[in-house]
C-alpha cells in the first residue's frame, strides 16, 4: 500500500472527473423525483403536520437544492487564458 502522499485525498486529482451531459441529467431528475416522492409522502402521512401542496412545494425545493448540490463543482479551477491566433494578411 502507499504512504500518505499517494492517497487520492492528497493527490488533488478528481476521482470521477467532471460528468457527461446525459448522467447530470439522470442525477438531477433521479434527486427531484425522489425529493418530491418524499415530500408527497410528508404531506399524505396525517401524522405530519403538512398538507400535501406544501409538501409537494417543500420536495421540490430541497430536490432542487440537492440536484444543484450534487452536480456543482465547488473546486477553483484554474481558469486558463485563451489562444489568440494571428491572421496571414
Amino acid at each position: 500500500m502507499g504512504g500518505p502522499d499517494t492517497s487520492p485525498a492528497n493527490s488533488g486529482v478528481q476521482m470521477l472527473g467532471p460528468l457527461p451531459a446525459l448522467h447530470r441529467f439522470v442525477l438531477v431528475l433521479t434527486a427531484l423525483v425522489v425529493c418530491v416522492g418524499i415530500g408527497l409522502w410528508f404531506g399524505a402521512v396525517p401524522e405530519v403536520p403538512l398538507n400535501l401542496r406544501l409538501g409537494l412545494l417543500a420536495g421540490a425545493a430541497a430536490g432542487a437544492a440537492a440536484a444543484f448540490v450534487l452536480v456543482h463543482d465547488f473546486h477553483q479551477r484554474e481558469a486558463r487564458p485563451a489562444r489568440a491566433r494571428r491572421r496571414a494578411h
